[in-house]
């Protein structure tokens, strides 16, 4: 006997109850028919009457109250408060101060739109790993699941990388692998250099750990190494973190002879260097990282699939020396057991779709046109980008305004425009007329027509300044 029609009539009644608790006809509290009153007035069996009220309870619709039946439940009591739904990036603290309603344009954010991500991909191998056996069964390795780690050491031998997978360890995304190799590597008091700007999550995660910040400013090239070897001549310290490809925020990617100075002063002075890489699968060009010149094994390689797959799908890696990658798992299994195999197992599926390297060149030659595209805009709005990058998410501007960098962004919110100020970049934290723009999001008409609103107020305090009082 087919269960279909039951499971029609069952899947109805759920709806058309769901439907009148959301639009008010059932109201929080009310008392709702009884088990055996609801399948005498829809002619199903009790036992169909009762799987619907079973759902709706588990998705918190209803309540059951032993001796009484079931109620309406009053969902707002139990929302989240105010800012606790606000996606998480850089800029999260941000969104909670803005008004979440008013916001067209998340000019500076740090993720892709969704419709650019891997979206088919995922859900092709959400289906092949839920026909998989066993597939949710236990913690799973500490390490990660083992040929998701073949995959990425594969992956980086093909960028002249020496890896295999015992020398990597799979993450909840690049963010878990900078704080674990952060509480390995650093101890309070230690001192680290960064590059400014920087990856506001990096320096507040070393803030955390209380060690000192010393900066050298990132430049076309990558981080200034004459300044890294003038310090380095004066300071000890313990290790420098650079961001290699597509920088965020700047876009610039390090050059090779740069990479090798790197390497070089690492060895010299002995200091790690810990390179986060995530951006490098968006670049145009074929890049080595720092990893690559790596003989020493000084360079601690931290990579995501974030920005190529979906930020929803945490998975991350650091690749590093047996010795290092030790306390790292180690640190990982106390605090948190194991990283999530079912998602390591979807990633892997993803990764290994025939069409995913289809996409991967779909979106470098979309982010190519927005960076085209925003660029000849933002450049017309009277906007100053340090670099003008031809690939890759992010552009470092700043904008053609006298005004207090606080003043600007709340004016651009009252605009619906989110914008990602420089303080949140720099490692001292002070204020900067310098803006990240994400180009994935900056071709809206919100976002122009603010910029020439600011330009324009730019204009008229010039004029007026310029105006002479008589006599």
């Amino acid at each position: 006997m087919s269960l279909k029609p039951r499971l029609a009539l069952r899947d109805t009644l759920i709806a058309a109850l769901q439907e009148a608790i959301e639009q008010g006809g059932l109201r929080p509290g009310t008392r709702l028919r009884s088990v055996r009153q609801l399948a005498a007035d829809e002619g199903v069996s009790p036992s169909t009457a009762a799987d619907v009220y079973d759902a709706l309870a588990a998705t918190g619709r209803i309540t059951a109250r032993p001796g009484s039946g079931y109620f309406v439940a009053d969902e707002s009591a139990h929302s989240a408060a105010p800012g606790t739904t606000v996606a998480a990036d850089a800029l999260w603290e941000r969104r909670i101060e803005a008004p979440g309603a008013r916001i067209r344009v998340d000019a500076g954010g740090g993720w892709l739109p969704s419709d650019w991500q891997y979206v088919d991909g995922i859900a092709s191998a959400l289906r092949q790993v839920a026909r998989l056996p066993g597939c949710s069964e236990g913690y799973g390795s500490p390490n990660g699941f083992e040929p998701l780690r073949s995959y990425f050491a594969r992956h980086l031998a093909a960028r002249d990388v020496a890896a295999d997978a015992g020398r990597i360890v799979l993450t909840q995304g690049a963010s878990q692998a900078l704080d674990l190799v952060v509480r390995t590597l650093l101890e309070p008091g230690d001192t680290v250099v960064v590059e400014d700007p920087a990856y506001p999550p990096t320096l507040a995660l070393l803030r955390a750990r209380g060690v000192h910040l010393l900066a050298v400013s990132r430049l076309q090239t990558g981080p200034d190494t004459d300044a890294l070897e003038s310090l380095l001549k004066r300071r000890r310290i313990r290790a420098l973190f650079t961001n290699t490809t597509l920088q965020n925020p700047t876009g610039t990617s390090t050059h090779p002879d740069v990479a090798r100075r790197l390497v070089a002063l690492a060895v010299r002075h002995d200091f790690t260097i810990v390179e986060d890489d995530i951006f490098s699968e968006l670049s145009r060009a074929h890049t080595k990282p720092l990893a690559a010149f790596d003989e020493g094994q000084r360079v601690l390689y931290v990579s995501s699939i974030s920005k190529t797959v979906s930020p929803a799908l945490r998975v991350g890696y650091v690749l590093a020396s047996p010795a290092t990658l030790a306390p790292i798992v180690r640190l990982k299994t106390l605090s948190a057991l194991a990283s999530s195999e079912l998602s390591e197992r979807i990633a892997l599926g993803a990764l290994t779709q025939a069409h995913y390297r289809r996409h991967l060149e779909a979106l470098r030659k979309r982010l190519a046109a927005s960076q085209a595209r925003v660029q000849a805009t933002l450049l017309a709005q009277g906007v100053e980008l340090a670099y003008q990058p031809d690939a890759g998410m992010f552009l470092w501007g700043r904008l053609p305004s006298r005004d207090a960098v606080g003043k600007i962004w709340r004016n651009a919110v009252d605009a619906g425009v989110l914008l990602a100020p420089g303080e949140s970049f720099r490692p001292d934290g002070r204020a900067s007329p310098w803006w990240r723009f994400n180009v994935a999001h900056c071709e809206d008409g919100a976002l122009t027509r603010f910029l020439a609103t600011v330009q324009s107020q730019l204009a008229r305090s010039t004029e007026r300044s310029a105006v002479k009082p008589p006599g």
